[in-house]
């Protein structure tokens, strides 16, 4: 089997209580990534990171734009 393609990642550092690693889980497969500090990680995990991001952001920009249609 091939070996993934490493890049580097750098989430944000903690607030308050946060975890301090950022679980994540490919195709049975677990990794935790800390956050706070560049680590290299395989490009489908980093891929799996923004795909979620993506996915936070549309929920809360819909979330935004259904509560200011109820007012």
């Amino acid at each position: 089997m091939a070996e993934a393609k490493k890049v580097t990642v750098n989430l944000p550092r903690p607030r308050g209580s946060e975890a301090k690693e950022l679980f994540i889980g490919v195709n049975g497969v677990n990794y935790l990534v800390p956050k706070g500090k560049p680590v290299e990680v395989p490009d489908f995990v980093a891929a799996e990171i923004e795909r979620a991001d993506k996915a936070a952001m549309f929920m809360d920009e819909e979330k935004d734009r259904l509560l200011s249609e109820s007012k």
